[in-house]
């Protein structure tokens, strides 16, 4: 194994755990802060599912889809992450069980889909079309993301990131 390995390796590791601490709380999370309560299945009684929806084949181009989304999501809505308002699935629409999503959210590729609920029940829901022209300019990709998600909050009438 040669050094350049070594360190991307490291790096990788230490990537991964600082997402982790993030995600389970980390320094100068509010701890007193009441959880919201998630209904079954991992979904929020109040809140937004953000789903990336993907195949069993992923091109480069999905991959990075995942990893930007969840970026913006990690990175401006961690606090929403971790009370469980915002919960971020990633779904293969490939599976018996999950084929339904493409019927549900009227999907023609693969893409975001938002989808509010309120008082434990789907209410409506956004897919991000345009992700796929955004993809190539990072920034314009993860503002369109952070755009949509602040709207379904403020349509449900909660803080946004």
């Amino acid at each position: 194994m040669n050094v350049k390995a070594i360190v991307t390796g490291a790096l990788l590791l230490l990537a991964v755990a600082g997402v982790a601490y993030v995600l389970i709380g980390g320094e100068g999370s509010d701890e007193s802060a009441a959880p919201a309560q998630v209904a079954e299945g991992g979904l929020p009684d109040d809140g937004v599912v953000v789903y990336y929806f993907h195949g069993n084949k992923r091109c480069m181009t999905c991959n990075k889809m995942e990893a930007l989304a969840a970026e913006v999501l990690y990175d401006q809505f961690g606090e929403q992450l971790r009370g469980g308002t915002v919960v971020f699935k990633i779904v293969n629409i490939e599976t018996d069980l999950t084929r339904h999503f493409v019927e549900d959210f009227e999907m023609t590729n693969r893409c975001v889909v938002m989808q509010e609920r309120r008082d434990g029940e789907d209410g409506d829901w956004r897919r991000l079309d345009e992700v796929w022209a955004k993809i190539s300019d990072d920034d314009e990709y993860t503002a369109y993301i952070a755009e949509n998600l602040d709207a379904c909050l403020d349509n449900l009438g909660m803080d946004a990131g």
